[in-house]
């Protein structure tokens, strides 16, 4: 049977506000980030999730309750799994934005930046990036990255399209992972990855993976299976 994954990045955090790079480092969601979770929770209310899986930070897990609070069927199990979690930014973790682009613009070169921020796939470029410059050996290239998100996704796919009836399943992560996948279905995401509280829909049939655009407009309707 047909998987249909909801993907959602969390709502707005402290750090997010602070334009300050957030990996595995967790910070609270801000009044704003709340608003807009229970906001997305309402745009998806009809949707009847037969579970939600977040990373095993609690921003995740914070937005998908939200998220969860605003459906006709609150009460579904949420899981937590670290093959979710947020590439780790090693030694940037934390960095203010406006002080590491400098630094990316001395390691790099200009010319490099440009070429990642433009290219086709430009959250992998971006990874790739960051694992170049690194000097900690804790951050992941787009492969591993990929293949860390890829291999989570496909065992999830496989466990729900064995059931007897079609399933909707929340998936509750972060702008980098989730924009890499994206990316890997040969998807666009917008040039500074995908926004907070913003959803992404893929169906998961016959062990192939479909990216949906979910238009505004649409989303109240949801799926009601």
């Amino acid at each position: 049977m047909t998987v249909h994954f909801y993907l959602v990045r969390h709502g707005q955090t402290q750090l997010n506000r602070w334009h300050r790079l957030q990996g595995i480092t967790d910070s609270p969601l801000t009044n704003k980030g709340q608003k807009s979770a229970r906001k997305l929770g309402q745009q998806l209310q009809h949707v009847r999730f037969a579970a939600a899986y977040t990373s095993d930070l609690d921003r995740t897990l914070k937005t998908a309750k939200l998220i969860l609070q605003e459906n006709i069927q609150p009460q579904i199990p949420i899981f937590q799994e670290p093959r979710l979690r947020e590439l780790s930014f090693g030694e940037y973790e934390e960095g203010k934005n406006r002080q590491v682009l400098p630094h990316f613009l001395q390691q790099l070169g200009p010319l490099n930046i440009w070429k990642a921020m433009y290219h086709h796939h430009h959250a992998m470029e971006l990874t790739n990036l960051f694992h170049t410059i690194d000097q900690t050996s804790q951050i992941e290239d787009a492969q591993q990255l990929s293949q860390r998100i890829n291999y989570f996704m496909e065992d999830l796919g496989e466990r729900y399209a064995s059931r007897p009836t079609e399933s909707n399943v929340l998936i509750v992560a972060h702008a980098l992972i989730l924009s890499v996948f994206i990316e890997s279905l040969n998807g666009k995401v917008p040039r500074l990855l995908i926004k907070n509280a913003h959803v992404y829909r893929v169906d998961y049939d016959n062990s192939q993976f479909k990216l949906l655009a979910i238009p505004t407009s649409k989303l109240k309707e949801g799926k009601k299976d």
